[in-house]
């Protein structure tokens, strides 16, 4: 039996290759698209390029909008493919010298030595972002596992708990010893119990397997990194650049330019606090205190309410305590920075130069090309819960985790949620 590996090339030129007299790499730009700000500003350092976007007065709630990227370029070289048996990897190459694709780094995991038989033995001089169209990743859904980075899809499939950190899931124990993933549902794996296959979904917490070069950088829940104990490792944070949801391409606009755009759909626990709640508080070191709460990681703090208990199960009894519970933490400023590397993305970024954030520069640090500017643009969230007016009792929020934090072993109750039929509700933006 005689095993046949068919490969194929595909090249689309843009246009003439970029030349450059100083050798600098041609220009990338990386904008924000949604949400739009009010205004920005470039500011330079460390010969970084960074476009803020300065978000006043926008107030968004913590689910249910978009955020959008868009890499865009005057002088790329164009797109190229390779596939072999049931796989393909795609690339759009910014820079390429020697006018001889020879992408070994790219297509490295396929077994093949080089993307154009006449560039054997020439040294990869390409700069170029990896990229696969694609029309929708979200948890659960399994994904094309024909097309894209297949190996960082697998990455994303959710992590065991036992499994050696760093891991790709943030968990948590909860009061009856079992432990949880907390943060964004990122579907992936299974219970164990269950004889189901892993869900390759292709959505997660790392580098994306369809824009493998792309970085996305917030400082803010489960992108932090911490233990089941909710202590945090300084210093690291995930890659969220896996929870985009759809990436599309264009070869040359009416402006000339070639595009890429990513569009993440911001659903529940992506950009929200972790808070930790107890309502049975009898610890002397928090007399006084009726509750106790913990946000990210930070410091056990008592809180009161104003708003008793509901003494009772009803329609709507629940709702002024939950709004003056997520109060105490809510708005909440988030800072989302991204940025696109030459190759393959990290999965976490660590904070090397010590500043306190996570930047371009820390990317760079840990030896990455970047081939874009990077972009910032600051977020103010609140809980969808706290501006809206609906008769039924209001859930609490999947990111809301109740459990003991005084060490009495209880951690009380929390009003329960009941939902009935046909009920209404109005939503106002904040003047």
């Amino acid at each position: 039996m005689r095993t046949i590996l068919a490969v194929t090339v595909l090249v689309f030129l843009i246009g003439a290759p970029a030349t450059n007299a100083s050798g600098k790499q041609p220009k990338a730009w990386l904008t924000i698209e949604a949400p739009q700000a009010t205004y920005s500003r470039v500011r330079h350092r460390h010969g970084i390029r960074t476009i803020e976007y300065i978000n006043r007065r926008g107030i968004l709630t913590t689910t249910q909008w978009p955020l959008v990227f868009q890499i865009k370029s005057r002088t790329a070289v164009g797109f190229v493919a390779k596939r072999a048996l049931d796989e393909e990897r795609e690339a759009l190459v910014l820079r390429d010298p020697d006018d001889c694709f020879n992408l070994f780094s790219l297509i490295d995991d396929l077994m093949l030595t080089s993307f154009d038989p006449a560039c054997v033995g020439l040294g990869e001089d390409e700069l170029y972002i990896e990229v696969q169209t694609e029309k929708h990743d979200t948890f659960g859904e399994f994904d094309n596992g024909t097309t894209g980075n297949g190996f960082i899809r697998a990455r994303l499939v959710d992590d065991r708990f036992s499994d050696p950190a760093p891991r790709n899931t943030p968990y948590l124990e909860l009061f009856n010893g079992m432990v949880k993933p907390v943060g964004p549902k990122t579907g992936g794996r299974p219970d164990p119990m269950e004889s189901k296959p892993d869900e390759l979904d292709g959505y997660g917490y790392g580098a994306d397997d369809d824009l493998a070069s792309f970085v996305i950088m917030a400082d803010v829940g489960g992108a932090r990194v911490f233990d089941e104990n909710f202590d945090l490792t300084p210093g690291v944070i995930r890659n969220m650049a896996g929870f985009i949801n759809t990436v599309s391409a264009v070869d040359l606009n009416g402006r000339n330019w070639t595009t890429l755009t990513a569009y993440l759909h911001i659903l529940a626990g992506l950009f929200e606090p972790i808070a930790i709640v107890d309502t049975d508080v009898s610890n002397p070191a928090l007399g006084g205190f009726e509750y106790a709460i913990r946000v990210d990681s930070g410091p056990v703090t008592g809180i009161n309410l104003d708003e008793p208990f509901p003494p009772v199960t009803m329609s709507g009894s629940a709702n002024a305590f939950y709004d003056e519970l997520l109060s105490k933490y809510y708005p909440i400023d988030v800072t989302v920075r991204a940025v696109a590397v030459n190759g393959e993305a990290p999965d976490f970024i660590e904070d090397l130069n010590g500043d306190g954030k996570y930047t371009a520069r820390d990317v760079q640090l840990a030896g990455y090309k970047l081939l874009t500017n990077e972009v910032s643009i600051n977020l103010k969230l609140t809980l969808d819960n706290l501006l809206t007016e609906a008769p039924d009792s209001k859930c609490p929020p999947r990111t809301l985790i109740h459990k003991d934090l005084d060490g009495n072993m209880d951690r009380g109750m929390l009003p329960e949620c009941l939902l009935t039929s046909g009920s209404s509700r109005e939503r106002r933006p904040p003047r």
